[in-house]
């Protein structure tokens, strides 16, 4: 039995050799890695970045882990990831491969990693990564990466590179990937959008371009290439979207925006351009079982948008409507749960009523996006 343990444990440790001289053989043949981490938009940067690498002529491989994990390949053709299994940070090893054997020059990569150790070993034990972007600390996550921002500012520095440069747009948190970029030899870039930031809405949210255009700008990409880039850049499938219902009433996907206080940031940003104020607002809240921490966070989310009633899909609709219940007291809309996206009626939302979608897409949340799609139609701001 020691001679069979003794005999795995070197083929163990000598697959885990070969694995590392491979992964830094396919490294070697790109010129950059750059490798995108943060609470929010981190799908919407890489694809920015990776629209605007491409503008600029560079033979750019791109892997995103939003809604639907995809490459987008030296070919610019978008592929759906098939797993067998759940996630596994070993797929970046796979990418990397992929890249390297598609003649890119530059692979563009998202962080799929929560747990603060695996994001230190994708980065500094597998991806190598020459360029960090850091989109913005949020809470979110707190049972794994911390409970407070510092702690979460502190997680996500695990992907900062060793002698390379980190951006983002994170400004509160901003010290923190500083000091730790610091420590690594490495230059921690702030950006900030102009204060004429019209342009950059016109493509996506602001500081998600500005840190695109950095980014582009720090591999020798002009703004204007890069820009012309983005303005068609290929959006994550469930990204926030807008949708005319049968009576005219407007359903806002916000369903891949997860952490309340962005919920709360992008459902501010519609208030003027949708007229919220003047509207009858259905809350809609879809929840994970797993996502205990967030489905809480929603109570959060529903006193700040104090919508004229909620309605509930998914996992924990109980405990969220007792934490709602609690928070808002007196004001507390009325609460509907559903079991089902075909229990939802849109017959009687019309022109004065807007549905805003948010929790989490995963499973009910894909299908409710599904039948809006069959029912509605696209709406542009």
């Amino acid at each position: 039995m020691y001679r069979i343990i003794l005999l795995l444990s070197f083929l163990f440790f000598g697959w885990l050799t070969v694995e590392n001289r491979l992964a830094c053989h396919y490294r070697r043949q790109l010129a950059h890695v750059i490798y995108v981490n943060g609470t929010r938009g981190k799908s919407s940067v890489t694809r920015l970045i990776d629209a605007g690498l491409r503008a600029g002529g560079l033979r750019v491989f791109c892997k995103t882990t939003g809604t639907v994990p995809m490459t987008i390949g030296v070919d610019g053709v978008e592929r759906p990831i098939r797993r067998l299994g759940c996630a596994n940070i070993r797929e970046q090893l796979s990418i990397l491969r992929q890249a390297a054997r598609d003649g890119a020059q530059v692979l563009v990569i998202e962080c799929m990693a929560v747990d603060p150790a695996y994001q230190w070993i994708s980065q500094h034990r597998m991806l190598h990564a020459d360029t960090g972007v850091i989109t913005n600390v949020r809470l979110d996550h707190t049972d794994v990466m911390g409970e407070t921002l510092s702690e979460i500012a502190e997680a996500l520095s695990n992907t900062i590179p060793r002698g390379g440069v980190l951006f983002t747009a994170e400004q509160e948190q901003f010290s923190v990937f500083e000091g730790t970029a610091r420590r690594l030899g490495s230059r921690a870039v702030c950006v900030r959008p102009d204060a004429d930031t019209s342009s950059l809405a016109a493509i996506d949210f602001p500081e998600n371009v500005a840190l695109a255009l950095a980014v582009c700008d720090h591999l020798g990409v002009p703004e204007k290439a890069a820009r012309a880039g983005m303005a068609h850049y290929q959006r994550d499938p469930y990204a926030l979207a807008f949708y005319r219902l049968g009576n005219g009433g407007l359903f806002v996907n916000g369903l891949s925006i997860n952490d309340p206080q962005s919920t709360r940031m992008v459902y501010e940003s519609l208030l003027q351009p949708l007229g919220l104020a003047e509207k009858q607002v259905t809350l809609l809240l879809n929840n994970r079982e797993d996502r205990v921490a967030r489905t809480i966070q929603m109570a959060e989310l529903a006193e700040a948008v104090a919508p004229a009633r909620i309605w509930m899909l998914g996992a924990n609709g109980g405990m969220l409507a007792r934490k709602i219940r609690t928070r808002m007291g007196a004001g507390t809309p009325p609460i509907c749960r559903f079991q089902s996206i075909d229990d939802l009626d849109f017959s009687d939302i019309n022109q004065q009523d807007v549905i805003f979608a948010a929790g989490n897409i995963a499973k009910q949340g894909k299908e409710l996006i599904e039948r809006v799609r069959q029912e509605g139609e696209p709406y542009v701001l």
